[in-house]
């Protein structure tokens, strides 16, 4: 009798366990990396960035759109989900004032795209690689930003390039601008790394020193006045270069830059544009932008950015 009821027990937990295993339910890779690119001979464009990701370990698109996957909700109602590079990001963390943003962009034609992996190539990668982590790049024709112009834009997991049709016949002052800013998008976040919060600190005072009262950031020219702006040598004209800005915020006009980010995105960018040279023969007559610009020197020199 004891061996029977023994042997009705084993059974019974086998079932158990037999009914659970037939119960388990395996997700999907809904956690996949999309970031990871995949090759297509058959497609050029396809193919020429596989390599480029292969060569850099930087995957290149050319459609916001990355991928699509099957999935199944809540409800058990099967749906199709489209991974999406975002565009949208708050560098320094919370915004004050219009976030920057991508207003509008369009495609560009796979044409162009070869020009393009070239360029970052000779000019981009040579200054980046080792140094800088770049999640995506997405090549797009014409952009507008109410922040960053039209070139280049540090979305979340992208940075966007733009004009790329018009890299072949760019002069040599609009290829350096159009250089500076792809790799003031590249670059920014590792410059406002904590690694580099005390020089950005001094950054910033140099700025905030000359204004009473008040933040010299998000500082309209209403205020630019004797009673505000102090410390600066008699008969210095108030202007926004002579507290140390670069100019106003791109955003908001007649303001000076609303974020210390957006301060030191500027200067980054005129810094990458210019050669040193060039860069203290133009602001000479502003000792304070001399001083933040060097700040901004320092952290690029440990950062190995010539």
């Amino acid at each position: 009798m004891k061996n029977t009821l023994f042997m009705i027990a084993v059974c019974c937990t086998l079932a158990l366990v037999s009914c659970r295993k037939e119960s388990f339910t395996k997700f999907p890779d809904y956690d996949k990396n999309w970031l990871a690119m995949e090759d297509n001979p058959n497609d050029p464009t396809i193919h020429a960035n596989f390599l480029f990701y292969k060569e850099n370990g930087i995957p290149v698109f050319v459609n916001d759109t990355i991928g699509s996957q099957q999935r199944v909700d809540v409800f058990g109602k099967t749906y199709t989900h489209y991974e999406v590079l975002s565009l949208s990001y708050s560098l320094g963390g919370i915004q004050s004032g219009p976030p920057p943003e991508v207003q509008s962009f369009t495609y560009c034609d796979p044409a162009d795209v070869p020009n393009a992996l070239t360029f970052l190539r000779n000019e981009i990668m040579p200054v980046i690689k080792g140094n800088i982590h770049v999640p995506s790049i997405l090549l797009v024709e014409n952009m507008n930003t109410n922040a960053f112009g039209s070139y280049a834009y540090k979305g979340f997991n992208t940075v966007v390039i733009a004009q790329i049709s018009k890299i072949p016949t760019m002069d040599e002052t609009t290829r350096a601008d159009y250089k500076g800013a792809i790799l003031r998008s590249m670059l920014t976040n590792t410059v406002l790394d904590n690694k580099y919060a005390a020089i950005l600190d001094k950054f910033y005072t140099v700025s905030r020193s000359f204004v009473s009262g008040r933040d010299a950031y998000g500082l309209n020219t209403y205020f630019f006045n004797s009673q505000t702006i102090v410390g600066l040598p008699p008969g210095t004209p108030l202007t926004f270069q002579a507290i140390g800005f670069l100019g106003e915020d791109i955003r908001i006009p007649s303001t000076t830059p609303i974020s210390t980010w957006l301060d030191v995105s500027m200067y980054l960018e005129a810094a990458l544009v210019n050669t040193d040279a060039q860069f203290k023969q133009k602001y000479a007559e502003y000792p304070s932008i001399l001083l933040k610009y060097g700040y901004i020197r320092q952290i690029l020199n440990d950062m190995g950015i010539k």
